[in-house]
Protein backbone atom coordinates (compact mmCIF):
# COMPACT_ATOMS: atom_id res chain seq x y z
CA UNK A 1 0.00 0.00 0.00
CA UNK A 2 1.45 3.59 -0.86
CA UNK A 3 1.11 6.14 2.26
CA UNK A 4 0.04 9.67 1.42
CA UNK A 5 1.07 12.85 3.10
CA UNK A 6 -1.03 14.41 5.87
CA UNK A 7 -2.65 17.62 4.60
CA UNK A 8 -0.32 20.61 5.08
CA UNK A 9 0.21 21.81 8.40
CA UNK A 10 0.89 25.25 7.26
CA UNK A 11 -3.11 25.06 6.07
CA UNK A 12 -4.01 24.09 9.79
CA UNK A 13 -1.74 27.13 10.71
CA UNK A 14 -3.28 29.87 8.76
CA UNK A 15 -7.04 28.89 9.54
CA UNK A 16 -6.35 28.85 13.19
CA UNK A 17 -4.64 32.33 12.60
CA UNK A 18 -7.67 33.71 11.01
CA UNK A 19 -10.09 32.44 13.46
CA UNK A 20 -7.75 33.81 16.51
CA UNK A 21 -8.37 37.46 14.44
CA UNK A 22 -11.49 36.91 14.34
CA UNK A 23 -12.19 35.61 18.05
CA UNK A 24 -9.84 39.28 19.14
CA UNK A 25 -11.43 41.11 17.26
CA UNK A 26 -15.02 40.10 18.34
CA UNK A 27 -13.81 40.53 21.72
CA UNK A 28 -12.15 43.79 21.07
CA UNK A 29 -14.96 45.66 19.19
CA UNK A 30 -17.52 43.77 20.35
CA UNK A 31 -19.81 43.91 16.75
CA UNK A 32 -22.40 41.08 15.86
CA UNK A 33 -20.62 40.46 12.16
CA UNK A 34 -17.48 39.88 13.90
CA UNK A 35 -19.18 37.36 15.89
CA UNK A 36 -20.79 35.87 12.99
CA UNK A 37 -17.99 36.01 10.86
CA UNK A 38 -16.42 33.74 13.33
CA UNK A 39 -19.26 31.69 13.42
CA UNK A 40 -19.66 30.87 9.35
CA UNK A 41 -15.28 30.86 9.27
CA UNK A 42 -15.61 28.31 12.24
CA UNK A 43 -18.27 25.72 10.27
CA UNK A 44 -16.50 26.13 7.01
CA UNK A 45 -14.02 23.22 8.35
CA UNK A 46 -17.36 21.26 8.74
CA UNK A 47 -19.13 22.35 5.89
CA UNK A 48 -15.94 21.36 3.66
CA UNK A 49 -15.27 17.49 4.97
CA UNK A 50 -19.08 16.66 4.65
CA UNK A 51 -19.28 17.99 1.20
CA UNK A 52 -15.99 16.01 0.38
CA UNK A 53 -17.45 13.32 2.19
CA UNK A 54 -20.41 12.81 -0.31
CA UNK A 55 -18.40 13.74 -3.19
CA UNK A 56 -16.28 10.86 -3.09
CA UNK A 57 -19.42 8.67 -2.39
CA UNK A 58 -21.05 9.61 -5.38
CA UNK A 59 -17.71 9.27 -7.25
CA UNK A 60 -18.01 6.18 -10.15
CA UNK A 61 -15.19 3.96 -10.46
CA UNK A 62 -14.64 1.14 -13.04
CA UNK A 63 -11.73 -0.59 -13.07
CA UNK A 64 -10.02 -2.79 -15.74
CA UNK A 65 -6.73 -5.35 -14.73
CA UNK A 66 -5.21 -8.14 -16.63
CA UNK A 67 -6.01 -11.32 -15.60
CA UNK A 68 -2.35 -12.59 -16.79
CA UNK A 69 1.35 -11.15 -17.16
CA UNK A 70 4.46 -12.18 -17.59
CA UNK A 71 6.84 -12.17 -14.63
CA UNK A 72 8.74 -8.59 -14.44
CA UNK A 73 6.99 -7.42 -17.83
CA UNK A 74 5.48 -4.05 -16.89
CA UNK A 75 1.62 -4.16 -16.42
CA UNK A 76 -1.41 -1.65 -16.33
CA UNK A 77 -4.79 -1.17 -14.14
CA UNK A 78 -6.56 1.24 -15.85
CA UNK A 79 -8.97 3.01 -13.80
CA UNK A 80 -12.44 5.19 -14.97
CA UNK A 81 -13.60 7.66 -12.28
CA UNK A 82 -16.90 9.98 -13.21
CA UNK A 83 -18.10 12.85 -11.31
CA UNK A 84 -21.90 13.09 -11.59
CA UNK A 85 -21.74 16.45 -9.23
CA UNK A 86 -20.96 20.05 -11.23
CA UNK A 87 -18.56 20.29 -8.48
CA UNK A 88 -14.80 20.46 -8.59
CA UNK A 89 -12.52 17.51 -6.75
CA UNK A 90 -9.40 18.13 -6.17
CA UNK A 91 -6.35 15.97 -5.16
CA UNK A 92 -7.65 12.31 -5.94
CA UNK A 93 -5.20 9.41 -4.91
CA UNK A 94 -5.41 5.45 -5.03
CA UNK A 95 -4.13 3.32 -2.88
CA UNK A 96 -3.86 -0.93 -4.00
CA UNK A 97 -3.78 -4.10 -2.97
CA UNK A 98 -0.30 -5.69 -3.65
CA UNK A 99 1.92 -8.00 -2.35
CA UNK A 100 5.07 -5.39 -0.31
CA UNK A 101 7.86 -8.43 -1.43
CA UNK A 102 6.25 -9.54 -4.37
CA UNK A 103 4.42 -6.83 -6.48
CA UNK A 104 6.02 -3.42 -7.50
CA UNK A 105 2.83 -0.69 -7.78
CA UNK A 106 4.42 2.94 -9.81
CA UNK A 107 3.74 5.89 -7.75
CA UNK A 108 0.60 7.91 -9.01
CA UNK A 109 0.55 11.02 -7.98
CA UNK A 110 -2.66 13.31 -6.91
CA UNK A 111 -5.19 14.44 -9.69
CA UNK A 112 -8.07 15.87 -9.85
CA UNK A 113 -11.55 15.92 -11.21
CA UNK A 114 -13.93 18.82 -12.92
CA UNK A 115 -17.96 18.62 -12.51
CA UNK A 116 -19.65 15.89 -14.57
CA UNK A 117 -15.96 15.20 -16.10
CA UNK A 118 -15.02 11.35 -16.37
CA UNK A 119 -11.25 10.95 -15.59
CA UNK A 120 -8.96 7.73 -16.37
CA UNK A 121 -6.12 6.66 -14.69
CA UNK A 122 -3.37 4.47 -15.94
CA UNK A 123 -1.42 2.84 -13.02
CA UNK A 124 2.03 0.35 -13.72
CA UNK A 125 2.91 -2.40 -12.01
CA UNK A 126 5.45 -5.59 -12.38
CA UNK A 127 4.84 -8.80 -10.73
CA UNK A 128 8.26 -9.76 -9.54
CA UNK A 129 7.84 -13.67 -9.44
CA UNK A 130 5.97 -15.81 -10.76
CA UNK A 131 2.34 -16.97 -8.81
CA UNK A 132 -0.90 -15.67 -8.43
CA UNK A 133 -1.48 -11.94 -6.40
CA UNK A 134 -4.51 -10.15 -5.49
CA UNK A 135 -3.82 -6.45 -6.97
CA UNK A 136 -6.61 -3.68 -7.36
CA UNK A 137 -7.76 -0.64 -6.36
CA UNK A 138 -8.16 -0.66 -2.25
CA UNK A 139 -9.02 2.70 -1.15
CA UNK A 140 -9.45 6.33 -2.83
CA UNK A 141 -8.24 9.67 -0.66
CA UNK A 142 -9.08 13.09 -1.46
CA UNK A 143 -8.35 16.23 0.20
CA UNK A 144 -11.30 18.25 1.34
CA UNK A 145 -12.21 22.27 -0.22
CA UNK A 146 -10.17 23.89 3.02
CA UNK A 147 -7.07 21.22 2.53
CA UNK A 148 -7.59 20.62 6.48
CA UNK A 149 -8.58 16.86 6.22
CA UNK A 150 -7.73 13.58 4.10
CA UNK A 151 -10.82 11.40 3.71
CA UNK A 152 -10.91 7.68 2.91
CA UNK A 153 -13.26 6.07 0.80
CA UNK A 154 -12.72 2.02 0.85
CA UNK A 155 -13.23 0.02 -2.54
CA UNK A 156 -11.84 -3.59 -1.92
CA UNK A 157 -11.78 -3.92 -5.48
CA UNK A 158 -9.37 -7.04 -5.75
CA UNK A 159 -8.70 -8.96 -8.98
CA UNK A 160 -6.29 -12.20 -8.90
CA UNK A 161 -3.60 -11.77 -11.03
CA UNK A 162 -1.44 -15.08 -12.42
CA UNK A 163 2.78 -14.13 -13.02
CA UNK A 164 3.54 -16.61 -15.38
CA UNK A 165 6.98 -17.58 -15.31
CA UNK A 166 10.33 -16.46 -17.59
CA UNK A 167 11.86 -19.84 -19.56
CA UNK A 168 15.53 -19.89 -18.92
CA UNK A 169 17.33 -21.01 -21.57
CA UNK A 170 19.28 -24.11 -20.97
CA UNK A 171 20.86 -24.71 -24.09
CA UNK A 172 24.58 -24.25 -22.63
CA UNK A 173 23.52 -25.96 -18.86
CA UNK A 174 25.78 -29.28 -18.83
CA UNK A 175 23.12 -31.28 -18.44
CA UNK A 176 21.54 -30.44 -21.55
CA UNK A 177 24.35 -32.25 -23.42
CA UNK A 178 23.80 -35.44 -20.95
CA UNK A 179 20.28 -35.65 -22.21
CA UNK A 180 21.76 -35.29 -25.76
CA UNK A 181 24.12 -37.76 -25.58
CA UNK A 182 21.60 -40.37 -23.43
CA UNK A 183 19.21 -39.31 -25.89
CA UNK A 184 20.64 -39.67 -29.35
CA UNK A 185 22.62 -43.02 -28.14
CA UNK A 186 19.81 -45.07 -27.68
CA UNK A 187 17.99 -44.59 -31.06
CA UNK A 188 19.71 -47.57 -32.31
CA UNK A 189 17.79 -50.08 -30.15
CA UNK A 190 14.29 -48.27 -31.45
CA UNK A 191 12.55 -48.62 -34.35
CA UNK A 192 13.00 -46.34 -37.19
CA UNK A 193 12.09 -44.66 -40.29
CA UNK A 194 15.19 -45.02 -42.09
CA UNK A 195 13.13 -42.65 -45.02
CA UNK A 196 13.13 -39.70 -43.13
CA UNK A 197 16.43 -37.42 -41.88
CA UNK A 198 15.54 -35.40 -38.86
CA UNK A 199 18.54 -34.19 -38.22
CA UNK A 200 22.08 -34.25 -38.60
CA UNK A 201 24.50 -34.39 -35.52
CA UNK A 202 28.46 -34.80 -34.56
CA UNK A 203 29.59 -38.53 -34.15
CA UNK A 204 29.35 -40.27 -30.86
CA UNK A 205 31.27 -42.95 -29.81
CA UNK A 206 28.27 -45.44 -29.04
CA UNK A 207 27.33 -44.97 -32.59
CA UNK A 208 27.15 -47.21 -35.75
CA UNK A 209 29.69 -46.67 -38.95
CA UNK A 210 26.31 -46.54 -40.94
CA UNK A 211 24.82 -43.63 -39.82
CA UNK A 212 28.23 -42.17 -40.89
CA UNK A 213 27.01 -39.08 -43.83
CA UNK A 214 29.86 -39.55 -45.98
CA UNK A 215 29.54 -36.23 -47.98
CA UNK A 216 29.34 -33.76 -45.32
CA UNK A 217 32.23 -35.52 -43.40
CA UNK A 218 34.15 -34.80 -46.07
CA UNK A 219 32.77 -31.21 -46.97
CA UNK A 220 32.95 -29.75 -43.14
CA UNK A 221 35.74 -32.01 -42.29
CA UNK A 222 34.44 -33.53 -39.33
CA UNK A 223 32.24 -37.02 -38.66
CA UNK A 224 28.44 -35.85 -38.15
CA UNK A 225 25.78 -38.89 -38.54
CA UNK A 226 22.58 -38.97 -39.25
CA UNK A 227 18.95 -38.72 -37.20
CA UNK A 228 16.49 -41.12 -38.50
CA UNK A 229 12.78 -40.06 -38.08
CA UNK A 230 12.35 -42.43 -34.51
CA UNK A 231 8.73 -44.43 -34.35
CA UNK A 232 9.67 -44.75 -30.49
CA UNK A 233 11.66 -41.29 -29.79
CA UNK A 234 13.38 -41.61 -26.31
CA UNK A 235 11.55 -39.41 -23.94
CA UNK A 236 12.76 -37.64 -21.22
CA UNK A 237 11.01 -37.85 -18.29
CA UNK A 238 11.04 -34.29 -15.72
CA UNK A 239 10.04 -35.16 -11.70
CA UNK A 240 9.16 -32.57 -10.53
CA UNK A 241 8.93 -31.89 -6.37
CA UNK A 242 5.79 -29.43 -5.05
CA UNK A 243 7.02 -29.68 -1.56
CA UNK A 244 6.63 -26.22 0.33
CA UNK A 245 9.92 -25.75 2.15
CA UNK A 246 9.51 -24.58 5.96
CA UNK A 247 11.15 -21.09 5.25
CA UNK A 248 9.91 -17.56 5.26
CA UNK A 249 7.58 -16.33 3.15
CA UNK A 250 10.36 -14.30 1.38
CA UNK A 251 12.39 -17.09 0.74
CA UNK A 252 9.97 -19.83 -0.12
CA UNK A 253 8.64 -17.44 -3.27
CA UNK A 254 11.97 -17.25 -4.75
CA UNK A 255 12.54 -20.84 -4.39
CA UNK A 256 9.39 -21.79 -5.90
CA UNK A 257 10.35 -19.18 -8.94
CA UNK A 258 13.56 -20.58 -9.15
CA UNK A 259 12.12 -24.09 -9.67
CA UNK A 260 9.49 -23.68 -11.58
CA UNK A 261 11.74 -21.27 -14.26
CA UNK A 262 14.64 -24.35 -14.55
CA UNK A 263 11.83 -27.36 -15.27
CA UNK A 264 10.21 -24.99 -17.88
CA UNK A 265 13.81 -24.33 -19.84
CA UNK A 266 14.21 -27.92 -19.88
CA UNK A 267 10.90 -28.85 -21.02
CA UNK A 268 10.99 -26.51 -23.38
CA UNK A 269 15.37 -27.58 -24.65
CA UNK A 270 13.98 -31.34 -24.49
CA UNK A 271 11.05 -30.86 -27.04
CA UNK A 272 13.02 -28.45 -29.57
CA UNK A 273 15.47 -31.08 -29.65
CA UNK A 274 12.59 -33.86 -30.53
CA UNK A 275 12.88 -35.75 -27.30
CA UNK A 276 9.12 -36.21 -25.90
CA UNK A 277 8.44 -34.53 -22.37
CA UNK A 278 6.63 -36.69 -19.45
CA UNK A 279 5.78 -34.03 -16.72
CA UNK A 280 4.91 -35.24 -13.26
CA UNK A 281 4.12 -33.08 -10.63
CA UNK A 282 3.82 -33.83 -7.13
CA UNK A 283 0.66 -31.76 -6.52
CA UNK A 284 -1.07 -34.86 -8.91
CA UNK A 285 -0.45 -33.23 -12.41
CA UNK A 286 0.91 -35.44 -15.10
CA UNK A 287 1.08 -34.92 -18.99
CA UNK A 288 3.15 -36.03 -21.68
CA UNK A 289 3.97 -33.82 -24.87
CA UNK A 290 5.39 -35.08 -28.09
CA UNK A 291 6.49 -31.65 -29.40
CA UNK A 292 7.49 -28.21 -29.19
CA UNK A 293 3.90 -27.39 -29.92
CA UNK A 294 2.54 -28.41 -26.87
CA UNK A 295 4.95 -26.97 -24.44
CA UNK A 296 2.33 -24.70 -23.77
CA UNK A 297 0.81 -27.35 -21.44
CA UNK A 298 3.76 -27.60 -19.27
CA UNK A 299 3.72 -24.18 -18.97
CA UNK A 300 0.48 -23.68 -17.88
CA UNK A 301 0.89 -26.49 -15.25
CA UNK A 302 3.96 -24.89 -13.64
CA UNK A 303 2.61 -21.16 -14.42
CA UNK A 304 -0.39 -22.48 -11.73
CA UNK A 305 1.19 -24.71 -9.29
CA UNK A 306 1.11 -24.60 -5.65
CA UNK A 307 3.61 -26.01 -3.54
CA UNK A 308 2.39 -27.96 -0.56
CA UNK A 309 3.39 -28.99 3.26
CA UNK A 310 2.74 -32.55 1.95
CA UNK A 311 1.95 -33.34 -1.51
CA UNK A 312 0.59 -36.54 -2.52
CA UNK A 313 3.03 -37.67 -4.37
CA UNK A 314 7.07 -37.65 -3.60
CA UNK A 315 9.86 -37.59 -5.95
CA UNK A 316 10.86 -40.99 -4.45
CA UNK A 317 7.04 -42.64 -5.07
CA UNK A 318 7.01 -40.66 -8.73
CA UNK A 319 10.72 -42.36 -9.63
CA UNK A 320 9.14 -45.65 -8.60
CA UNK A 321 6.53 -45.59 -10.81
CA UNK A 322 8.36 -44.33 -13.76
CA UNK A 323 10.72 -47.49 -12.83
CA UNK A 324 7.94 -49.66 -12.50
CA UNK A 325 6.14 -48.90 -15.61
CA UNK A 326 9.28 -48.67 -17.84
CA UNK A 327 9.74 -51.03 -20.74
CA UNK A 328 12.96 -49.73 -21.79
CA UNK A 329 16.24 -47.88 -20.65
CA UNK A 330 14.54 -44.11 -18.78
CA UNK A 331 15.68 -40.66 -19.02
CA UNK A 332 14.58 -39.23 -15.98
CA UNK A 333 15.30 -35.27 -14.28
CA UNK A 334 14.24 -34.62 -10.49
CA UNK A 335 13.97 -31.35 -9.32
CA UNK A 336 13.81 -31.27 -6.02
CA UNK A 337 14.78 -29.21 -2.62
CA UNK A 338 15.17 -32.13 -0.36
CA UNK A 339 17.18 -35.64 -0.51
CA UNK A 340 16.45 -38.51 1.81
CA UNK A 341 17.73 -42.18 2.09
CA UNK A 342 14.79 -44.07 0.32
CA UNK A 343 15.09 -41.70 -2.86
CA UNK A 344 18.80 -42.17 -2.61
CA UNK A 345 18.66 -46.02 -3.03
CA UNK A 346 16.37 -46.00 -5.69
CA UNK A 347 18.36 -43.63 -7.56
CA UNK A 348 21.15 -45.70 -7.17
CA UNK A 349 19.09 -48.96 -8.38
CA UNK A 350 18.06 -47.40 -11.51
CA UNK A 351 21.38 -46.29 -12.62
CA UNK A 352 22.95 -49.57 -11.83
CA UNK A 353 19.69 -51.12 -14.50
CA UNK A 354 21.42 -49.02 -17.24
CA UNK A 355 18.76 -45.78 -16.54
CA UNK A 356 19.84 -42.26 -16.73
CA UNK A 357 18.93 -40.14 -13.81
CA UNK A 358 19.94 -36.71 -12.91
CA UNK A 359 19.15 -34.79 -10.23
CA UNK A 360 18.83 -30.87 -9.50
CA UNK A 361 19.20 -29.85 -6.25
CA UNK A 362 17.94 -26.21 -4.85
CA UNK A 363 19.50 -25.53 -1.67
CA UNK A 364 17.44 -23.16 0.65
CA UNK A 365 18.49 -21.25 3.48
CA UNK A 366 17.46 -23.73 5.62
CA UNK A 367 20.14 -26.05 5.90
CA UNK A 368 19.34 -29.62 5.64
CA UNK A 369 22.20 -31.42 6.68
CA UNK A 370 20.65 -34.80 5.13
CA UNK A 371 20.10 -33.71 1.90
CA UNK A 372 23.84 -32.02 1.30
CA UNK A 373 24.84 -35.46 2.49
CA UNK A 374 23.13 -37.18 -0.06
CA UNK A 375 23.64 -34.92 -2.68
CA UNK A 376 27.38 -35.57 -2.69
CA UNK A 377 27.14 -39.57 -2.06
CA UNK A 378 25.60 -39.10 -5.41
CA UNK A 379 27.75 -36.86 -6.98
CA UNK A 380 30.45 -39.12 -5.98
CA UNK A 381 28.61 -41.97 -7.05
CA UNK A 382 28.51 -40.81 -10.43
CA UNK A 383 24.85 -39.19 -10.98
CA UNK A 384 24.49 -36.09 -12.68
CA UNK A 385 23.70 -33.59 -9.83
CA UNK A 386 23.86 -29.79 -9.56
CA UNK A 387 22.97 -27.18 -7.38
CA UNK A 388 20.45 -24.43 -8.67
CA UNK A 389 21.13 -21.53 -7.11
CA UNK A 390 20.19 -17.54 -7.93
CA UNK A 391 23.82 -16.91 -9.41
CA UNK A 392 23.14 -20.27 -11.77
CA UNK A 393 20.39 -19.22 -13.84
CA UNK A 394 21.62 -15.50 -13.63
CA UNK A 395 25.06 -16.70 -15.54
CA UNK A 396 22.73 -19.20 -17.72
CA UNK A 397 20.69 -16.44 -18.90
CA UNK A 398 23.70 -13.88 -19.22
CA UNK A 399 25.34 -16.69 -21.53
CA UNK A 400 22.37 -17.13 -23.86
CA UNK A 401 21.73 -13.61 -24.20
Amino acid sequence: MKFFKRPRVSNWCLYIAIIAVFLSSAWIYGERLLYLGLLVFAAMPVASFVLTFILLRLLKVTQLAPRTVVKSTPAYISLRLHNPTPLFLSHIQCAFHTDDFAVAVEEEEAFALKGLATGEQRISFQIKYRGTYPIGLKALYATDFMGLFRLRRGMNRKTDVVALPRIVDMTHFPLSMNLLTQAHSRFDIKDEDYATLSDIRPYLPTDSIKRVHWKLTAKRNEWLVKNFQSNALNKVTILLDATRMPLRYTEQIVMEDRIIETAMGLGRFCLRKGMPVDFMVGAGSAVSCQNAASFEIIYQIGAQLVFLEKPPYTPHSMLTQCLNDATGYLNTIIMTSRLDSALYERIANGMNNGHFIAVLYFPSAFKDEDSERIFTLLSEGGAPCFKITENTLTEESEEAA
